[in-house]
C-alpha cells in the first residue's frame, strides 16, 4: 500500500505544472474578506499559519489540483485555464527576441493567448489562432505571424 501511495505522488509530483494555486488563492482571498481592517487581517493571517491553512492548501494545490489542472488544461476551482512554458527557440522563431519568459494559456481546441515578458520589463499578449494545420499570431488585431504546425512523421 505504502508504494502504491508514493507510486501515485511521484507521479503528480513529476506531472504537474506550476499551477494557479487555486486553493492557496482562495484561503488569502478569504483573509482579505474577513475583515477590512489590516490588524484584523494580520490577525486572521497568523491564525491561518498556526493551523497550518496556507500550508494544507499548498499542499493540495501542489499534489492534487494543479495536477488536474496540467492534464486537463483547466482549474475546476478557480475556472483559470493552465499556463504552460514555452522554448524560447519557439518564441524567438515569430520574431521576438531579448525575451525573459513566454507562457501560452489555452482558451479553447484552437485559440490561445501567448503571454511574453521581455528583458527590459515589458510585457506582450498575442492572440493565436489555429485553422487546422495554420496558425496565426496576432497582436491587437493585427496579423503578426502565420506558421505551419509540423506534422508527425
Amino acid at each position: 500500500m505504502k508504494k502504491t501511495i508514493a507510486l501515485i505522488l511521484v507521479a503528480a509530483l513529476l506531472s504537474g505544472c506550476m499551477g494557479t494555486g487555486a486553493i492557496n488563492a482562495k484561503a488569502k482571498e478569504l483573509n482579505l474578506k474577513v475583515t477590512e481592517n489590516r490588524w484584523g487581517r494580520e490577525g486572521t493571517f497568523l491564525v491561518f499559519t498556526v493551523l497550518w491553512v496556507y500550508r494544507v492548501c499548498a499542499v493540495l494545490d501542489l499534489f492534487i489540483f494543479n495536477s488536474i489542472e496540467f492534464w486537463s488544461g483547466k482549474n475546476f476551482i478557480n475556472g483559470k485555464n493552465a499556463l504552460v512554458d514555452l522554448p524560447m527557440d519557439q518564441v524567438q522563431m515569430i520574431g521576438l527576441n531579448d525575451i525573459n519568459n513566454a507562457r501560452i494559456e489555452r482558451i479553447d481546441e484552437n485559440n490561445a493567448k501567448l503571454h511574453v515578458d521581455f528583458e527590459n520589463g515589458d510585457k506582450m499578449t498575442f492572440d493565436v489562432i489555429r485553422d487546422q494545420d495554420v496558425y496565426t499570431v496576432s497582436y491587437l488585431g493585427r496579423e503578426f505571424y502565420r506558421g505551419e504546425l509540423k506534422k508527425e512523421s
